[in-house]
């Protein structure tokens, strides 16, 4: 073989595996298709007050820092009915885009934000937050985390597994609309 057969197919080589370890980083559609279903599956939970279903979703460092899916759901069962004494409930729940996939110790990670619509006696409020997505299955199955009132830093020292790729935008000001 000359020299310069031999260089080109070096440099093939190189060009196949760079251009192969870039596919493979990006995210197929089937993990972002899998995102989108299962973090809308469970914010309908949450409406509908399916709270069962909803901790399916719910990050299990969470339910376990709570004491488990029961002591949840009567976490949030409690929050509904104080929303409903405030004379207030959700009205609607939206999701953007996943940001960027991150994988880190052997998790994909990423978050997207949520915005929630209350309705009120005198108008509507809209509040943003940020979700943190985590799978352990290649992006098969996902659990959510929801960032609201909680810094950055606090969230860092709960998910010590969280990569320090991933952006946690600051919590925006809820917006009030009258009627």
């Amino acid at each position: 073989m000359n020299l310069k057969k031999g260089g080109l197919i070096i440099t093939i080589l190189i060009v196949y595996g760079y251009s192969y370890g870039q596919i493979k980083s990006c995210p197929s559609n089937a993990i972002i298709n899998n995102i989108h279903k299962q973090s809308q599956e469970m914010s309908d939970a949450f409406l509908k007050g399916d709270y069962q279903k909803f901790t399916k979703y719910t990050y299990h460092r969470i339910l376990k820092s709570i004491g488990g899916e029961s002591r949840m759901i009567v976490a949030l069962q409690n929050g509904k009915n104080s929303l409903k004494l405030k004379g207030m409930s959700m009205e609607k729940i939206s999701l953007d885009t996943p940001s960027k996939i991150i994988k880190s110790n052997g998790e994909l990670q990423c978050t997207l934000q949520e915005h929630i619509t209350f309705k009120m006696n005198k108008g509507k409020l809209i509040t943003t937050s940020t979700l943190i997505a985590f799978s352990e299955d290649e992006g098969k199955n996902w659990t959510f985390l929801d960032t609201s009132n909680k810094d950055e830093a606090t969230l860092r020292k709960f998910l010590p597994n969280l990569s320090q790729s991933i952006v946690i935008p600051l919590q925006q000001k809820p917006e009030f609309r009258s009627f």
